[in-house]
């Protein structure tokens, strides 16, 4: 490992929190920062859990919605937090409503002011080369914003998920707002990455980002991979992992399963559904009123470790898209494991021809994320590579944590 003599402040509201993917995102960054020879200098919520062994602080939100949602999580590992936490929720429900009527942005947006604050403080000790914003809370961005203006040191910003989007259930003034923050990186960072193309074009259409957009697919690390053999099985296992909610759910997949049990009744006996992560009461309901009881089984959510282990022993994987704009613009992070796994992937995408052709660069099958016939085609070419043992040839991914530091560190020069 080479000596760290270069400092980077990060600023990211979430980190080491199990499950999360913006919180992993830059967790699984950090040993190859420090491999290096840069010194990451952590500031993010009071939600995380100390790193070991790296500068990290932590500081509060300030307004009612940021410290009810930071409470939720400081009650999972402390009495006290766990003790004060419903009288402090009951002395600040009227300003929370008052705030929610004011300001409709989402539970972090507060946390920027302290968070700048600090960050000059931790700049003025360490003298960092670089501020790197990530993380997903967009209040980590405006914070970033305000430090390097405050201090002159140049500033990277990571957009992991587009803040502005077509069919945001958001108010048009707070569509108004993040569209601001976006204009406002693009305007003063030296780089601003993007995790697909697609959103760095449209980024640059409608900014002044101009060639300041940069592409860098974040990857998944083989560290963390378990070495668990695959075995095959006397059913096809289909497993879902990570959240089901909202346009992201089994919906169309059940149509085209039952299709193909209609079709092939024998086929109910030979195939499950397995589901790690968590579920909205419509995706339950759908669950349950699927004619073919004993394929599905919810084994909510598990830790990392855990469905990793799983994702390995599955033979397909199912990936599932939101049906709505926001997904030409995404590539959910939980492919990258996906592909580091080495099992098939079944794909639902939807309007994103950059994940389609990632698919099928790497032997895996792409199906419409909402059209119940393609995805019908696409369980049955799946189960018929399972049936003639075919499910375990699949290239090795180019994509890992390390490749992407690497143009990370290339980016900052």
């Amino acid at each position: 490992m080479k000596t760290e003599d270069r400092h980077w402040l990060i600023l990211s509201y979430f980190s080491k929190i199990d499950g999360m993917a913006c919180a992993q995102h830059i967790d699984d960054r950090l040993p190859y920062l420090r491999k290096s020879g840069i010194s990451p200098i952590m500031l993010t919520s009071v939600c995380a859990t100390r790193h070991e062994g790296l500068i990290h602080r932590r500081t509060p939100s300030v307004a009612p919605s940021g410290i009810r949602y930071e409470l939720r999580h400081l009650r999972r590992r402390s009495r006290i937090a766990k003790v004060l936490a419903p009288l402090i929720n009951v002395l600040s429900l009227p300003f929370y409503l008052i705030e929610k009527i004011i300001v409709d942005l989402d539970s972090q947006w507060s946390w920027f002011p302290l968070a700048a604050w600090r960050g000059r403080a931790l700049c003025r000790e360490f003298a960092p080369e670089l501020i790197y914003s990530t993380g997903g809370a967009s209040s980590a961005h405006v914070a970033a914003c305000i430090i390097s203006r405050m201090t002159g040191i140049p500033w990277i910003a990571e957009l992991q998920d587009p803040l502005v989007y077509g069919d945001s259930t958001r108010s048009r003034r707070a569509q108004r707002l993040y569209g601001g923050i976006v204009s406002l990186m693009c305007r003063h960072a030296s780089a601003v990455i993007f995790l697909t193309e697609e959103a760095r074009r449209r980024a640059a259409a409608t900014t002044e980002l101009g060639d300041k957009g940069r592409v860098i697919y974040p990857g998944a690390d083989p560290a963390i991979m378990p070495d668990v053999p695959y075995q095959r099985g006397e059913r096809c296992c289909f497993a879902h992992f990570g959240s089901l909610g909202g346009t992201r759910n089994l919906r169309v997949f059940l149509q085209g399963l039952q299709l193909l049990f209609e079709e092939q009744p024998e086929l109910a006996g030979l195939i499950h559904v397995d589901l790690y992560g968590t579920a909205d009461r419509a995706t339950i309901e759908d669950i349950r009123a699927f004619p073919y009881p004993g394929v599905i089984r919810n084994f909510g959510r598990i830790p990392r470790k855990d469905s990793l282990i799983a994702m390995k022993r599955s033979d397909v994987l199912l990936l599932i898209q939101n049906t709505d704009s926001i997904s030409a613009e995404t590539i959910p992070s939980k492919v990258y494991e996906y592909f580091l796994s080495s099992r098939p992937i079944l794909g639902l995408v939807h309007n994103n021809s950059e994940l389609r052709d990632m698919l099928k660069l790497l032997g895996h099958i792409p199906a419409v994320a909402d059209d119940r016939l393609s995805v019908n085609c696409g369980i049955t070419q799946m189960i018929q590579l399972w049936s003639h043992t075919r499910t375990d040839c699949i290239p090795q991914s180019p994509y890992n944590v390390e490749s992407a530091v690497i143009k990370l560190i290339e980016l900052v020069g």
